[in-house]
């Protein structure tokens, strides 16, 4: 009796398990596709005599029937959940693309992005699945390179609400990530809100933004971020100083100080190693009163080569930091001797620099003991 039990109850499993596993025929999916297409086409055809209400309507009962039919898939085909949730944003964005279209709002097209954006980020809170870090990183890029121009303080302010919610409450390094450049730029953003003409303001951001040191020391390991961005300013202002893109607007002696005094506080403040490498960026402020660029090229020489040397002293990874000389050198390359130098021996001038500074390295691990000769 007890082996026949066995046995029932094991062909009841595989029955059960045949069941939730069963998938629909492949005419009924040709099926489904070709009337959802006939659907489409038949509103496409009709959009013009289509009430505006209904337009909207039509988009909203689709957006809805995509979160059912997730929620009517929790237990019986779970992997296709996330799919329809998906879809739901995707539903979301084109209903709000019909309101916008149908009623004139062409010039409110920055808030159609904070909103997919906001969007995006309240399923990251709800559901934790990465497609939405995904999603809710690609919004937040729409979002504040389409808010350049004509964005009003309410979405600015919005946009901060909105980030600092994935900030802080997503716990995934990823997201915090995004949100710190969504915060980065946010704060560009509000300098052309408020038509500053000086040429500091991205340096400013970065500074506004170790407040969020000053809140959450705990994650304090995010220091990369502003190591990563402080490089690419570096580089963006001799490239920009030198082919004359930044504001004609004379900088102020008064502004480049404060700016200096605060960038070296910020690591005296922390006293963490790598902020000594963003505090550096004080000297940009006073190196752009010269319009050539050759103290900002010297200095950028300087601090790659010095940054090397330091993460090879301290035994850390120098990948980066290499990366970091090797752009330093192509960009002025490329500023100052293009047009004076052959190619040919400007990578044989640079693949000399390369090979004495490898054996300068390796010289010095083989004093400290670390290579064997």
């Amino acid at each position: 009796m007890t082996g026949q039990r066995l046995v029932d109850y094991e062909h009841e499993r595989l029955a059960g398990r045949e069941k939730r596993e069963h998938k629909p025929p492949i005419l009924v999916i040709i099926g489904s596709i070709l009337l959802a297409l006939s659907l489409f086409s038949f509103v496409a055809a009709n959009w013009q005599a289509i009430p505006d209400l209904l337009k909207v309507s039509i988009f909203l009962i689709f957006m809805v029937a995509m979160y059912v039919t997730a929620e009517q898939l929790q237990t019986r085909a779970p992997r296709y959940v996330t799919l329809f949730r998906v879809l739901g944003i995707v539903f979301f964005v084109a209903t709000m693309i019909v309101i916008f279209t149908t009623y004139n709002l062409s010039s409110q097209i920055p808030l159609l992005f904070w909103l997919m954006f906001g969007v995006a980020v309240l399923h990251k809170l709800i559901y934790k699945h990465p497609i939405f870090t995904f999603i809710a990183a690609l919004a937040a890029f729409l979002a504040n390179t389409n808010s350049f121009q004509g964005i009003g303080l309410t979405l600015i302010i919005l946009g901060f609400i909105i980030t600092w919610a994935w900030f802080h409450y997503v716990d995934n390094e990823i997201d915090r990530i995004f949100a710190w450049f969504s915060f980065y730029g946010l704060l560009i953003t509000l300098g052309q809100y408020a038509n500053y003409e000086g040429r500091f303001w991205p340096i400013w951001a970065l500074v506004i933004l170790h407040v969020l040191f000053l809140i959450y020391r705990e994650r304090a390991q995010w220091n990369y971020l502003y190591l990563f961005v402080a490089a690419l300013l570096s580089i963006g202002y001799l490239i920009n100083a030198t082919e004359g893109w930044l504001s004609q607007r004379q900088p102020s002696v008064l502004e480049a100080t404060v700016l200096s005094a605060l960038l070296v506080a910020v690591y005296l403040l922390h006293r963490r190693p790598e902020l000594v490498w963003v505090s550096l960026l004080a000297v940009v402020p006073f190196s752009l009163f010269e319009d050539s660029g050759i103290l900002l090229a010297i200095f950028l020489e300087a601090v790659a080569l010095g940054y090397l040397i330091w993460q090879d002293h301290n035994r850390k990874p120098i990948v980066l930091a290499f990366i970091y000389f090797l752009l330093v050198q192509m960009t002025i390359y490329f500023i100052y001797v293009w047009d004076r130098l052959d190619i040919s021996l400007f990578f044989l001038i640079g693949a000399l620099i390369v090979f004495a500074l490898s054996l300068a390295l390796w010289w010095r691990n083989r004093t400290r003991g670390d290579v064997r000769t």
